[in-house]
């Protein structure tokens, strides 16, 4: 049998990362393309959007510096500015990234534990990160581990106050109610 075309496999990671939402598996596709054409200039850039977008922009850092240094060497302008200005934000993408995979995680996979991951990942970069402090404790009440949510909700308590926001309040004094102390 004959090895799909790098086009149709192209379109398989596009639909993947586009479509789908699924940015891992697009990540897979590109891989599978750039081992068949490691120079395969779409296959560089959807996989360093394809892992941006898994929460794992360490794992893009290299990626998108090949594509930068392809997209220099061939003199696409579009491309390099573009390039450029994703590896000026290296760390607020960082953190960003991992948020969407939590969040992806959480609610669309309905994977607490690996999003309780993706969220103490954030909160290991930044210990007061709110909406990481947020969603971790909710990965972990869906995760079954109430008693290690509770310091989470209290903390979450402490910012919502801070930040005046009462739909947060509401829903940490409701968590912290219904835990044991």
């Amino acid at each position: 049998m004959a090895e799909p075309s790098n086009e149709a496999m192209m379109q398989v990671g596009l639909d993947f990362l586009y479509t789908s939402n699924d940015p891992p598996a697009a990540a897979a596709q590109f891989r599978k393309v750039l081992e068949q054409n490691p120079k395969h200039y779409g296959a560089t850039y959807q996989l360093a959007v394809a892992l941006d977008r898994s929460g794992r922009p360490d794992e893009a850092l290299p990626v998108w510096e090949r594509m930068l240094r392809t997209a220099e060497e061939i003199s696409d302008a579009p491309v390099t500015e573009l390039v450029r200005a994703r590896l000026a934000q290296q760390e607020p993408l960082h953190d960003q990234a991992m948020m969407q995979a939590g969040l992806d995680l959480l609610y669309a996979r309905r994977d607490p534990a690996d999003a309780a991951a993706q969220f103490r990942k954030v909160l290991a970069r930044n210990p007061t990160h709110y909406g990481a402090t947020f969603q971790l404790a909710t990965s972990l009440d869906r995760s079954g581990l109430a008693p290690e949510a509770r310091p989470l909700w209290e903390n979450v308590l402490k910012m919502a106050a801070v930040y005046k926001d009462e739909e947060t309040t509401a829903t940490a004094q409701a968590r912290l109610a219904t835990t044991c102390p």
